[in-house]
C-alpha cells in the first residue's frame, strides 16, 4: 500500500496527503516550495494548511519576514487519533442508550465495497464477545487479506476476544496461516471443501450475525443481522458441526 493511500485511510484527503508527504520530504520549506513539491496550486495549499495545523501534522515558524512550514512526526498524529478513539469508546455506552430509545432500530445493515467490509470487522470487535466463524479462504480479495492480517487479527488478540473457526478447504492465504494457536486465542477445525463449500465468511458474535463476500472475482458486499433468535440458531448450528469434527 502506497503512503498516499495509507494516509487517506486514516482521515486525510488526497490533497492533504500530498501536502504532508511533500513536507516530510522537504523538511523546513516555504509555502511556495511546498506547493510545488506537492504539485498543487498555492491557493489550495493556503486553504488546507489550517486543517493540517489543527490535526497536528504540520507546524510553522517565522524567520524574519518569511513563514516556513515544517512536518510534524506522524507518531504525534497517531497518538492524537488513539486519544480520540479512546474518548469515543468511553462514550459508546451513552450513545447506545440513545439508540435504544429510538422508535425504529436497525435490524439488517448492508455494506458495499472493501471499506464497507472493514466496518463489519470493526463491529464484531466492538461487541467484545467470543466469536464463532464459518470461513472459506479461496480467492480472498488481497485488500481484505492484508487488512485481516495487519489490523483485525492483532486487534482481536489485543482485546482478548477468543475465536473458533470452521474452515472449508485450505487454511492458508498469501498473508497468513489459520491454525489453532493459544497465543492468538484461536481454535480451528477444517471440513471438506468438496462436500461443504463455504464461498464467504460468516461471523456469530453476541446477538449478531454478519456475512461477508470478499472474493477477488466478485463485488465485495456484506450484511449484519442483529437478532438474538437468529444468532442463537446459528450458534447452535456451529456447535453441532464443531462437536462432530
Amino acid at each position: 500500500m502506497d503512503n498516499n493511500k495509507l494516509l487517506s485511510q486514516i482521515g486525510l484527503s488526497e490533497t492533504e496527503s500530498l501536502i504532508y508527504l511533500a513536507a516530510l520530504e522537504l523538511g523546513e520549506s516555504l509555502p511556495k516550495h511546498l506547493a510545488e513539491k506537492a504539485n498543487i496550486k498555492r491557493p489550495t495549499l493556503y486553504k488546507l494548511l489550517p486543517e493540517l495545523f489543527s490535526k497536528g501534522l504540520l507546524t510553522q515558524t517565522i524567520k524574519g519576514k518569511r513563514r516556513y512550514i515544517i512536518a510534524e512526526d506522524p507518531k504525534l498524529f497517531l497518538a492524537k487519533k488513539e486519544s480520540e478513539l479512546k474518548l469515543l469508546e468511553e462514550k459508546i455506552p451513552e450513545l447506545q442508550l440513545l439508540l435504544s430509545t429510538a422508535k425504529i432500530k436497525p435490524q439488517i445493515i448492508f455494506y458495499e465495497g472493501i471499506e464497507g467490509l472493514k466496518k463489519i470487522y470493526i463491529d464484531n470487535l466492538r461487541e467484545k464477545k467470543p466469536i464463532l466463524e464459518f470461513l472459506g479462504l479461496e480467492n480472498i480479495h488481497p485488500e481484505v487479506d492484508i487488512y485481516v492480517k495487519n489490523y483485525y487479527i492483532p486487534q482481536r488478540i489485543n482485546k482478548k476476544i477468543p475465536i473458533k473457526i470452521i474452515i472449508s478447504g485450505e487454511t492458508d492465504t498469501k498473508q497468513f496461516k489459520l491454525k489453532t494457536a493459544p497465543y492468538a486465542l484461536r481454535e480451528v477445525k477444517t471440513i471438506s471443501k468438496q462436500k461443504f463449500p463455504i464461498p464467504m465468511d460468516c461471523y456469530i458474535y453476541g446477538d449478531n450475525i454478519s456475512f461477508l463476500l470478499f472474493r477477488s472475482d466478485s463485488e465485495p458486499i456484506g450484511v449484519i443481522i442483529r437478532s438474538k433468535e437468529i444468532a442463537t440458531t446459528m450458534r447452535s448450528l456451529f456447535e453441532l458441526i464443531w462437536q462432530k469434527y
